[in-house]
């Protein structure tokens, strides 16, 4: 039966499509929706600014990849099929959680737009802020397709069609109340279960010294004005390893296991909102974005 999915052209002279993928989508280990979403963008044109890719990956991952290269670390064909291959970005717009009966809805978007000067999406930019994101933007094409994840057994891709696509719709509403109990600034998007690494607006301006954040052997981390997102360093963690992670919440703790291995477990410097913390494993890379309980900066990430 497969479902529907709409396409959203960054050129506003170009109509929005409502499309249908033939193929039902019900797990997420086997997401070929996903796949072809990048097939796609490996097919959107434009050159790719090498230094700002570089910049883009060292502030994902934490690692220096040109220290790496002048190291002798990596060499020069391993580096550039690393920053040539193209993939996507999801951006969680609503959260499947209970009050949205385990709805979400995801916009996709080239994951090196900024690189290749793609143009912003006024479009997709406004559907989203109108959800309660009032700083976020997308540059390029985008993709906007909806889950059901009850966040144990059940997850499959249902309809998300043209009607969808207006201020008004019920699922917008559903996100502006979601959203209703962060901060109205300019704030990163969620992480979430679907592979998604990193939020789509990536802006080299991001690059900037700004709060306190930091590394460890285990962890990198970071902060907004309203969230911490922990990035762990997790090799050979596969995505469909998702049963062998343990992430536990509590109001100023967290507790993380994979595979049996404690990432940590300790105290946090600041109190957090445990029910709106989230975490996502994607190919090497597990992430948990904690939501703070009074939108300010923290000196540090654990309590001393």
């Amino acid at each position: 039966m497969g479902f529907k999915y709409v396409l959203v052209p960054a050129a506003a002279s170009d109509d929005m499509q409502e499309l249908e993928y033939e193929a039902d989508v019900t797990s997420l280990e086997n997401d070929t929706f996903r796949g072809f979403v990048e097939k796609y963008f490996q097919g959107c044109g434009g050159t790719v600014d090498r230094d700002i890719l570089l910049k883009q990956l060292q502030e994902k991952t934490g690692m220096d990849l040109k220290e790496k290269q002048a190291k002798g670390e990596m060499d020069s064909n391993t580096l550039d099929k690393l920053l040539m291959s193209t993939s996507c970005e999801i951006f969680p717009v609503m959260m499947p959680t209970k009050q949205v009966d385990f709805e979400g809805v995801s916009a996709y978007c080239d994951d090196k737009g900024v690189a290749k000067d793609l143009p912003e999406n006024p479009r997709a930019n406004g559907l989203v802020q109108a959800c309660g994101f009032p700083g976020q933007t997308f540059r390029g094409d985008i993709f906007f397709a909806r889950i059901f994840d009850d966040n144990e057994d059940e997850w499959y891709r249902r309809d998300f069609t043209m009607k969808d696509c207006s201020s008004e719709a019920d699922w917008v509403k559903k996100t502006q109340q979601q959203r209703s109990k962060k901060s109205s600034g300019d704030m990163k998007a969620f992480a979430d279960k679907m592979g998604v690494n990193n939020p789509a607006k990536i802006d080299p301006s991001m690059l900037n010294d700004g709060p306190a954040k930091g590394e460890t052997d285990q962890y990198t981390w970071r902060q907004t004005e309203d969230e911490v997102e922990i990035t762990f360093k997790t090799d050979g963690l596969q995505k469909g390893d998702k049963k062998l992670v343990k992430v536990n919440f509590s109001r100023q703790k967290l507790k993380v296991e994979a595979k049996g291995e404690v990432l940590i477990d300790e105290q946090l410097c600041q109190a957090t909102q445990p029910d709106e913390a989230t975490w996502t494993l994607s190919d090497s890379i597990l992430q948990v974005t904690l939501s703070k309980a009074e939108p300010e900066t923290w000196p540090q990430l654990l309590k001393e």
